[in-house]
């Protein structure tokens, strides 16, 4: 009988995994998931459908189901279902029904969920928890009824309503009583927010939807291994588990009521972003980004509560329990406390028009089922019903209330009858009565003696037992010290081991840091000699500059001083060529006259321009005076004259000779002065390469010498540390040592103790279980002559009944019974004075707290005692019956080793089958590694020609770039004139650009889209409400404008999969960026000590750079290639400025075009109507930036020379040429000559023609050299290939100068 009492109560409890919806929610399901016509080809499976098919039918007609509900409106939509308000068609009550698809969870696989949100809802009854009515299910769906919460949530009381703080007060107050509900009921929520908390009809907050819940263990701890909850609610501690198993408590939830508290009193969540990875920067850095705006008024209780909820998990209110929130300034007030905040008026009393009032919910239009979205035919047995088997709660319309009120009518009837039995007993005569009741008094009276007596006996033995127990109670007492104190013993052993240990490790520590001391103090000196030398070395060079430059500037100004007298010889030289002319011609009308006078002329002429000296001269001059002697004395006229003309003459050729020798040794001393002006030039130039080069290396050598000052410090601290706790050890150790010591002292004497102790407790043990078995005997007597007695009193009363009810009416009777009851209480009363009396008596001795104190511990010992001996009692009767059942029956013993071995043999199928299922998973592993090695090594191939492919790509883009800049410089002579006009008009019609538009604007505490017209100009970026608006509502001036570029979905976190292509976003900047709450963009990822160290110099650029991955679909801003991945993401950058964004690997490899943000800029996202108009915007404000960036560095116009230059240029080309960063090209020396480029002739030497030899040899001779000799080979060709163009490439610049 009590195994069915027990299968009885398991069918009705609601709780029970085999109560009676459950075990027909199985049938159910069974029926289902076998009724496919595949499945039913099965004989087996076809009976059992077609035997239980029509009872199912009639089981589903008969069970509550969504038609007997009313649709009225559609509330809510996630991606499970959707959340309906309806009117049940019987009761008329308005319910709010939710809908999950099983397709879809079973899909998903999150089938789970809705358990814990079930059983919170349907067995909580509180009132800070929304209340479930039913719950059942049909083929497809999923359907929860719960209390329809009419006021809707907190989002729309927020967004309706400026929020005090005073309501904010009663609202947390609320929100944390709910949480404290769930915690009691061992649940932890995880995604506690205002959409989540729900306004009853009377105003106060309910908490609703628990499918993010997880139950604690017994610690109050959860183990997780993924991030659940909303981006702006969840917690650091949940944000840092990110695929990594971690534990955590209920003090998720109190971070979410810190960010609860500070978005009703702020308007938004502290640490809001537009960018996930905005979001959960600033979470992790909650302590400096947390900040109050100074434009909200806020108490500094409610200030320190916020900080208090979001701080780290170890120090967070709420910790320790909900009792240190409670207690919070914060929440005190004189209207309401926590056990009364139930009863309070609410803030907002939601104003109603009826129970089907919808007004406090957005409109959703109804959606009409997808067939898509059901299950589908199986092609074999799939069991989509079973996970949701038990999920049925009918509450009172269900099976399990109908069978317990027939339980209560059926105890209500007997009930009745033995009221009828009892007035035909009452016919019985009066003188019968009176006769059996005399004999019963006389009997009831013989037994209350011998039940005095006997109670008198069991009070000695119950004091007597009392007295045993105690010593007993000492005894284990003592027992458990001396547990305890062996194992302090052995804890304090263990204790010593650990400390001679870490006295063993410190010592190894210790000597290693000695060691490393010494290393680092040898490298330390080295590298300040070395520091030394070049410290002096970049001094010589120093000094030898200054003088080189000294010398320079002699030179200059010798070489100014010496064209100024060059020039001025010139212009003498020009005079005297003038007065030689004259001379000339003079001289010919005298030649005409003195014809005789040639000859002497001419030897004349030749002898001055031999002669070097002025006497020579002379004599030539008195020769011819001689000669002239016998000439007519008519001629010594024009004679005298001539020879003036001719000593002019002479004079001024001899000085023209001695000008023109000096200009030639000027313009040979000005040659040698710029040949060693050159050459001191190129000196200077060198000393300045080798003074860079030495400050390069010096201050690389400063840095590493400050490293290993610090890492000598760090050691030098680290080894004062554990020296300080080796001491610390040493000392603890000592002490523990003499602790030890008193222990093992002690422990022996308690072991004495307690081997006498031992003794006389098996002495006492002894007289114990004879005192029991005496007790045993008594209570047996006892037990039957209480049994006796009650008989007999039921028997006195049945009669006395009988006799009242002959004289008197029932309500004599009842009369009676009241009085009696009277009676008792007033007994009561006066047993309750005599405790009261006794109590004020001895309270001179003791206090009331004590003695009530000693009340109930004797009331405590009293029930123990009851308990015990019943419970001996019920062990007795069921040892007899156990015997009774031995004796009575063999064949259930033999059927119970049948069952045995059969239970045997079914276990060791088990382990078989276990056993084959372990090797063929074994099997499936090894061919799924087998399948990923192959698949990384096609991978690698892949990869390989992909980057070969995207090499020769850039390579194209490159030559067809340079062949695109040599047509450019080819045309520039020709546009110049026009290039200042044509800027002009495109800065005032090709820049200006309008249309409509959405700006994301923050509008009642919400981020929306707010429609608008933009106009931009060169003036700037304008925003109207309308097209006929004259006055913008936001302006951005064009000189704060940064950068325009597409967003992805790593930057808007809030945007559909349509809207993602139409939306852009701007960089603008702003005097106030130095204030901006939201300026700061710290790293996600937890950066070593090394790698920060090298951020602390990659301020490459002016860009501001931090390292963090992506998960969302993002690409290179360099390479164009994929910077992001779902699983394991490429380390990136990206500048906290301009938000330029690209791979690790470019850093110091590639030319990272310079920032053109010095501040932090504001980001504004646009969205556009459609793709193209955004592709237009982008278009247009890039080029504007690309202008304001060309007129700020000077670059506007193109420069152009015919005359031959020789440059140095980088291989790194512009992005849409960038090489892949394995590429073996070394910066090359560019001749340009005319606008000409020889630089294609020498990459295609240098890089292609060696690719396409290997090419060859791959594809022609793959057995004979292998792919490792042929990449050898090919590192050896580019080596012999690159020494040979840069010994050809100086033969080729000459030539081509030539």
């Amino acid at each position: 009988m009590g195994e069915a009492a027990e299968l009885a109560e398991q069918l009705l409890n609601p709780r029970s995994m085999l109560n009676i919806d459950g075990l027909l929610d199985a049938l159910a399901a069974l029926v289902e998931d076998c009724n496919y016509p595949l499945l039913r080809r099965t004989k087996n499976i076809d009976n059992f459908v077609t035997r239980y098919s029509e009872a199912v039918q009639q089981l589903t007609a008969l069970r509550l189901k969504g038609s007997d509900f009313q649709l009225i409106k559609v509330i809510g939509r996630g991606a499970y279902g959707e959340v309906q308000l309806v009117r049940h068609n019987t009761s008329q009550n308005v319910y709010a029904m939710k809908l999950l698809n099983k397709n879809e969870m079973v899909r998903r696989a999150d089938s789970a969920f809705f358990w814990e949100e079930r059983d919170i809802m349907a067995h909580a009854h509180s009132e800070w928890i929304v209340r479930l009515h039913y719950a059942f299910q049909d083929t497809q769906f999923l359907y929860m009824v719960m209390e329809y919460m009419p006021g809707g949530d907190l989002v729309n009381l927020m967004t309706s309503y400026d929020v005090s703080e005073k309501w904010a007060r009663f609202y947390a107050a609320e929100l944390v009583m709910a949480l404290d509900t769930l915690h009691g009921m061992g649940y932890i929520h995880r995604d506690v927010k205002p959409d989540n908390m729900l306004i009853s009809k009377s105003g106060h907050v309910k908490l609703a939807d628990f499918g993010t819940c997880l139950r604690m263990g017994p610690n109050g701890l959860v183990k997780c291994t993924t991030a659940v909850g909303t981006p702006d609610y969840i917690s650091p501690e949940v944000l840092e588990l990110q695929g990594t198993e971690g534990v955590y408590g209920r003090e998720v939830d109190w971070w979410a009521v810190g960010i609860f508290v500070y978005e009703m009193l702020v308007g938004e969540t502290p640490f809001y972003a537009d960018s996930l990875m905005g979001t959960y920067t600033r979470i992790r850095n909650h302590a400096t980004e947390l900040n109050f705006p100074e434009d909200v008024e806020m108490s500094e209780n409610a200030k320190n509560l916020v900080c208090a909820f979001l701080s780290s998990s170890e120090k967070r209110l709420g910790k320790e329990g909900v009792e240190s929130i409670k207690q919070h300034p914060f929440f005190q007030n004189d209207e309401w406390n926590f056990d009364t905040i139930r009863k309070a008026v609410p803030p907002v009393i939601p104003e109603l028009k009826g129970d089907d009032d919808a007004s406090h919910f957005d409109d959703i239009e109804a959606k009409e089922p997808d067939p898509a979205e059901f299950f589908q035919i199986p092609k074999s047995f799939a069991g989509n019903q079973l996970p949701f088997v038990g999920f049925t709660y009918a509450n009172e319309t269900g099976p399990i209330s109908i069978i317990q009120k027939k339980i209560e009518n059926t105890s209500r009837g007997d009930a009745m009858q033995v009221r009828t039995a009892l007035n035909q007993l009452n016919q019985i005569s009066e003188s019968q009565l009176e006769d059996e009741k005399r004999e019963l008094e006389k009997e009831l009276a013989a037994y209350q003696i011998q039940v005095k007596d006997l109670a008198r006996k069991l009070d000695m033995e119950r004091e007597e037992m009392n007295i045993k127990i105690k010593m007993i109670i000492s005894l284990e007492e003592q027992l458990i010290i001396k547990a305890k104190v062996e194992e302090r013993v052995k804890e304090l052993e263990r204790q010593i081991g650990e400390l001679n240990e870490k006295c063993r490790h410190h010592a190894e520590a210790e000597e290693r840091a000695r060691k490393q001391q010494s290393e680092l103090h040898t490298k330390l000196n080295s590298q300040n000699e070395i520091a030394r030398e070049l410290n002096e070395r970049l001094q010589k060079s120093n000094e030898e500059e200054a003088m080189l430059q000294q010398q320079i500037d002699q030179l200059h100004a010798l070489n100014s001083q010496e064209r100024e007298n060059l020039r001025r010889a010139q212009q003498r030289s020009n005079e005297q060529n003038e007065k030689v002319e004259e001379l000339r011609t003079e001289l010919a009308v005298a030649r005409d006259r003195e014809m005789a006078l040639k000859c002497q002329m001419g030897k004349l002429s030749e002898l001055m321009a031999q002669q070097e000296n002025f006497s020579d001269e002379n004599r030539v001059n008195d020769e011819a005076r001689k000669n002239n002697v016998r000439l007519v004395g008519d001629l010594q006229a024009a004679h005298k004259k001539i020879e003036q003309l001719t000593s002019d003459l002479e004079q001024e050729t001899n000085r023209r000779i001695s000008t023109q020798s000096d200009l030639r040794c000027m313009n040979d001393q000005l040659s040698n002065m710029q040949t060693s002006l050159h050459y001191q030039e190129n000196e200077l130039k060198r000393a300045r390469d080798e003074k860079r080069r030495m400050e390069d290396q010096l201050q690389g050598l400063s840095s590493l010498s400050r490293l290993l000052q610090r890492q000598l410090e760090d050691v030098r601290e680290q080894f004062d540390t554990e020296s300080s706790f080796v001491n610390i050890y040493k000392t603890e150790m000592n002490a523990l040592n003499e602790e030890l010591l008193e222990k093992t002292r002690r422990l022996e004497q308690l072991e004495e103790h307690q081997r006498r102790e031992e003794e006389r407790t098996r002495d006492m043990l002894a007289h114990l279980e004879s005192e029991r078995l005496a007790r045993r005997i008594a209570e047996e007597n006892l037990s039957t002559t209480d049994k006796e007695k009650t008989m007999l009193e039921v028997e006195v009363r049945q009669l006395v009944q009988r006799h009242e009810k002959e004289l008197a009416a029932k309500d004599a009777a009842i009369q009676l019974i009241s009085q009696k009851e009277e009676e008792l209480q007033q007994s009561l009363q006066g047993a309750q004075n005599e405790l009261r009396s006794i109590s004020e008596r001895d309270s001179s001795r003791t206090s009331p707290e004590e003695s009530i104190r000693d009340l109930k511990n004797q009331l405590e010992h009293e029930k123990v005692m009851k308990i015990t001996a019943i419970n001996k009692l019920e062990e007795v009767m069921a040892q007899r019956q156990a015997n009774e059942a031995l004796k009575k029956g063999k064949v259930s013993r033999s059927d119970a080793r049948r069952r045995e071995k059969k239970i045997v043999e079914l276990e060791k199928n088990l382990r078989m089958e276990r056993q084959k299922y372990e090797e063929r998973v074994m099997q499936i592993v090894k061919e799924n590694e087998q399948l990923k090695l192959a698949l990384a090594e096609e991978e690698k191939a892949n990869e390989k020609l992909r980057m070969d492919l995207e090499t020769f790509q850039h390579l194209e883009a490159a030559m067809n770039e340079q062949k695109k800049r040599e047509r450019q410089d080819i045309h520039a002579d020709q546009s110049r004139t026009s290039a200042t006009n044509l800027m002009q008009q495109i800065n005032e019609n090709e820049l200006r650009y309008d249309g409509a538009v959405s700006i994301r604007l923050t509008v009642k505490r919400r981020q929306q889209w707010q429609e608008c017209f933009a106009v931009f100009s060169p003036a700037g970026l304008f925003f109207y409400l309308t097209q006929n608006d004259r006055q913008p509502f936001q302006t951005i001036q064009a000189d704060n404008l940064c950068h325009a570029r597409h967003v992805s979905a790593a930057d808007v976190r809030c945007a559909g999969e349509n809207q993602l292509p139409r939306i852009f976003q701007i960089l603008y900047g702003t005097e106030e960026n130095s204030s901006s709450r939201r300026s700061s963009m710290a790293d996600l990822s937890s950066l070593s000590g090394s790698r920060e160290e090298k951020l602390d110099k990659a301020l490459w650029n002016r860009h501001d750079l931090v390292e963090l991955t992506f998960h969302m679909p993002t690409n290179c801003d360099l390479c164009v290639k994929p910077l992001s991945n779902l699983l394991r993401p490429p380390p990136a950058f990206e500048c906290r400025r301009c938000r330029m964004r690209f791979h690790r690997d470019h850093l110091g490899v590639e030319t990272i075009p310079q920032c053109r943000q010095t501040v932090d800029a504001r980001e504004m996202l646009i969205m556009a109507p459609s793709a193209e108009t955004c592709e237009a915007w982008v278009q247009h404000l890039k080029r504007f930036l690309d202008y304001k960036h060309a007129q700020k560095t000077g670059t506007l116009l193109p420069r152009s020379g015919s005359s031959m230059k020789v440059s140095t240029k980088s291989a790194n080309v512009p992005r849409s040429a960038t090489l892949p960063n394995n590429s073996l090209i070394s910066p090359l020396h560019t001749v340009e000559y005319n606008g000409n480029s020889i630089s294609s002739f020498c990459w295609v030497i240098f890089f292609l023609l060696p690719s396409q030899f290997i090419s060859f040899l791959r594809l022609f001779f793959p057995l004979i050299l292998p792919f490792r000799c042929l990449h050898l080979f090919y590192m050896f060709f580019i080596i012999v290939m690159n020494i040979a163009i840069c010994c050809f490439l100086p033969v080729l610049m000459i030539c081509l100068t030539v």
